[in-house]
């Protein structure tokens, strides 16, 4: 008895250091990826061994992956540039896999961003369980299952990159919970609650439930939300609506705000409107969230004068980058290229690209509000308008020829 009581303390001894084992090896192999596959190898050169020395006492002295990974992220912040972030096992699986597959996983359905102290929903996918629970833009998210919601278990970091100067996205993780109660306010101090049943939904799928015939001004006009570039399905649906949907529009609002993707299906859509595809007036919405790919969109968008742009300052993210799951299931994403290889030696990384119309664009209590869309309605009532009046000189040209 006296030896099975021994061994069973000496095992409660050992489990701290056995449990260690793999937060560090998950440290080591960020830093050791890092190091090997880092697009700039004299920046990395003369400082990658000095971080690793500062935060690896740290990150053996966490007591939990979360405190692990953020102490990890500190290091890869270090080096001050974007798409370098250790994503945690439920971000990378549950959150950005099965967008790269194009497959529909459980969600609650909005990002979140830290703003003025409270979390603020920041986008919602369309057709997704959020949006059908009531959830809009600028709400405060204030408690999830009763737990304030930035102590709760079920508030996820969404992979925002640690060396931007940006507040990082969160989202909501489902799980396997049959539903999710939030405690939400669009209005200041005027909290509900709002019971969110997690439902399969992909952002491929909200860019398809997206896709409307808005009436403004006597005109008709197409609007589609393409969410990232990662998938060709994104540029099929762009296409489809242009031939099906939008074909007896006026105009169209464009809007790619959200997270890159791959130049291939960036080319692919940019692509539609190169070629005349699209023959009438077309404003493209984008704002500080827009990144990667969807920025070099941007710069070639406004260099071939394809219309007018709308929005915010995009991020400033602009390298290439690839993911590289570590044996903890989390996920390493790592710069590879440096993004001027794409713009002709022009930076965008930490730059970004500035739209031709500007709009302020208030997050916290917005009510559902979206000034980009709004004045992206202006600015193509304008064009259109701009597009009849060639089109009848034109004409009156050729009869008086």
């Amino acid at each position: 008895m006296r030896v099975f009581a021994t061994l069973a303390l000496a095992l409660a001894f050992a489990l701290p250091a056995l449990a260690e084992k793999p937060r560090i090896k998950t440290f080591d192999e960020a830093w050791k990826t890092t190091r090997d596959r880092f697009y700039d190898k004299k920046k990395i050169a003369a400082t990658w061994e000095a971080f690793r020395d500062k935060y690896r006492p740290l990150a053996k002295e966490a007591k939990t992956q979360e405190e692990l990974i953020d102490v990890t992220n500190r290091m890869l912040g270090e080096l001050k540039v974007s798409h370098l972030v250790l994503m945690s096992k439920a971000a990378y699986q549950e959150h950005m896999l099965p967008e790269m597959g194009a497959d529909p996983t459980p969600q609650v359905g909005f990002e979140a961003v830290e703003q003025d102290g409270g979390l603020f929903v920041r986008s919602i996918l369309e057709g997704g369980p959020a949006e059908k629970a009531g959830i809009r833009r600028g709400d405060r998210l204030v408690k999830i299952d009763g737990v304030p919601a930035k102590k709760s278990e079920r508030l996820e970091k969404a992979g925002s990159d640690p060396g931007l100067p940006w507040a990082p996205l969160w989202f909501v993780e489902a799980g396997d919970a049959e539903s999710v109660t939030l405690t939400v306010e669009s209005e200041k101090g005027k909290p509900r609650v709002v019971v969110v049943k997690p439902e399969p939904i992909s952002a491929v799928m909200a860019t398809k439930n997206s896709v409307k015939v808005v009436k403004y001004q006597g005109m008709k006009f197409g609007y589609v939300h393409v969410w990232h570039f990662l998938v060709a399905p994104m540029y099929e649906t762009v296409s489809n609506a242009m031939a099906k949907d939008f074909r007896k529009c006026d105009g169209l609002l464009l809007d790619i705000r959200g997270r890159g993707g791959s130049p291939i299906v960036m080319n692919a859509i940019l692509g539609l409107f190169r070629t005349g595809a699209w023959d009438r007036p077309v404003v493209l919405l984008v704002d500080d969230r827009s990144r990667s790919a969807k920025e070099l969109f941007t710069w070639f968008w406004q260099k071939e004068n394809l219309g007018p742009t709308v929005g915010r300052t995009t991020e400033g993210a602009v390298l290439g980058s690839q993911f590289f799951p570590l044996s903890d299931g989390s996920c390493l994403l790592c710069p590879v290229v440096d993004g001027r290889q794409y713009t002709r030696g022009t930076t965008l990384e930490g730059v970004g690209v500035t739209p031709d119309h500007v709009v302020e664009h208030p997050l916290p209590w917005a009510n559902g509000y979206d000034e980009i869309v709004e004045f992206g309605k202006e600015r193509l009532a304008i064009e259109v308008k701009r597009a009849r009046v060639r089109a009848a000189v034109a004409v009156w040209f050729g009869l008086a020829g």
